[in-house]
């Protein structure tokens, strides 16, 4: 009996958990970078917005997960294939990330305003809803549908698909673990260039949330406008070291602990032959 879709979901949920709690410095070390801030020195400062940002994480690897399961199986019944094709694995893997970019936007929100203002979350939960309405955390959507669709195809698509290319080179089967070592840096590595500016240009919109005040970060092309204009075009990968290093370590994460679990559920589920 193959992992079922909602399988694939509490399991994108633990891995989000577990690769938060390990990488969260960089997160906060990056948000300081694209926003111009002094980066945090002690370590609850680089901790600050754990809980959101786990509560974040957990629903959108969840959704991710759960949704790239749910599109593969669909792509399989539609097209009547036993494999997804490559191109298929890459549209399965871009839909995934774009459906999780409705939940982590909103948390997204809420973590970089606590990080900015050091207060608690209830206490900047109350001011968001007080200062801006229910809607304003979802300011920066249209940026983070473009980044998780990006991200989640490193590590969804990208990484599984060089892990088996890689595994066929006698170079590097004589690795031990090469062509899983090698898959997710190098799909770590392509996720992160690609969708950089996508993240850059939420993290300035969300950064400053009043319209009025700061019209320059209205949407994202007045954004990326903005940027452009008055920084240059090397601003968008501002914050890009912290960021592809956490990447790449999620690859390893995210992937592990899906292969382990799925693999585990498999081998408990297959049918045990008696011996004659």
């Amino acid at each position: 009996m193959s992992v079922s879709a909602l399988e694939h979901t509490a399991i994108g949920a633990l891995a989000g958990v577990v690769e938060v709690a390990i990488m969260q410095p960089t997160v906060g070390i990056k948000n300081a970078l694209q926003e111009g801030r002094p980066i945090p020195r002690t370590i609850p400062g680089v901790y600050r917005g754990l809980a959101v940002s786990a509560g974040a994480m957990l629903p959108i690897t969840a959704v991710q997960f759960g949704m790239n399961r749910a599109l593969e199986q669909t792509y399989r019944r539609v097209t009547g294939a036993d494999k997804l094709s490559m191109g298929g694995t890459v549209g399965v893997a871009l839909g995934a990330g774009a459906a999780s970019a409705f939940l982590g936007c909103p948390a997204e929100f809420v973590m970089i305003q606590q990080q900015k203002r050091g207060g608690s979350l209830a206490a900047e939960f109350s001011h968001i809803m007080k200062s801006y309405g229910a809607l304003k955390p979802f300011k920066g959507l249209s940026a983070t549908i473009l980044r998780e669709s990006l991200y989640a195809t490193g590590y969804l698509a990208i990484a599984p698909i060089l892990r088996e290319a890689l595994s066929k080179q006698p170079a590097v089967q004589d690795i031990p673990g090469g062509p899983y070592v090698l898959s997710g840096i190098i799909a770590g590595l392509i996720a992160t260039v690609s969708s950089q500016p996508a993240d850059t240009i939420k993290t300035r919109m969300q950064a400053f949330p009043d319209n009025k005040a700061n019209p320059e970060y209205r949407s994202f092309m007045s954004t990326t406008r903005h940027i452009l204009a008055t920084e240059g075009p090397g601003t968008f990968l501002a914050g890009l070291g912290p960021r592809a290093f956490r990447v790449c370590c999620a690859v390893f994460i995210l992937n592990g602990t899906r292969n382990t679990i799925v693999d585990a559920l498999q081998a408990h589920r297959a049918p045990h032959v008696v011996p004659v």
